[in-house]
């Protein structure tokens, strides 16, 4: 299984952003800066989007970096309308998504994951997709 670095992940979000009209990028970090990943604002708006990445890492690793995204993610959540958020993981972290983050939670923070799989491609995940799958479990 190819492992995705969190160098991949952020630059196929930064593609898919700019896919939904996102193009003027007020921050981009490097894995050594600190702060959020990625914000980037909507053409012609005042929406911006704050994106958490990252990669792919061992097992237990990946637990790890999944808690300490959504850490990060929640202490940068302004309850502004003009602000969304994600996280963004390999896709092999989808598992952890839906039983660790519960829709109620997503919701009333305004939070979305973004999986990417080895092709590039990202999936939106929302509260509502999060809402499905769990009722299912239930």
């Amino acid at each position: 299984m190819t492992k995705l670095t969190e160098e991949f992940v952020r630059n196929r979000v930064l593609e898919w952003l700019s896919k939904q009209g996102y193009g003027v990028i007020s921050k981009v970090k490097t894995t050594s800066e600190h702060g959020e990943d990625i914000k980037v604002k909507k053409v012609r708006s005042q929406n911006y989007f704050i994106v958490e990445c990252n990669g792919d890492s061992s097992e237990k690793g990946r637990q790890v970096n999944f808690v300490s995204a959504l850490g990060e993610i929640v202490q940068r959540v302004k309850h502004e309308r003009h602000y969304r958020y994600a996280l963004a993981f390999p896709e092999s972290y989808s598992d952890l998504v839906y039983r660790r983050i519960p829709w109620v939670a997503a919701k009333k923070l305004g939070l979305e994951v973004l999986l990417v799989d080895v092709k590039g491609k990202v999936d939106r995940i929302t509260w509502r997709n999060l809402k499905e799958v769990q009722a299912k479990k239930d």
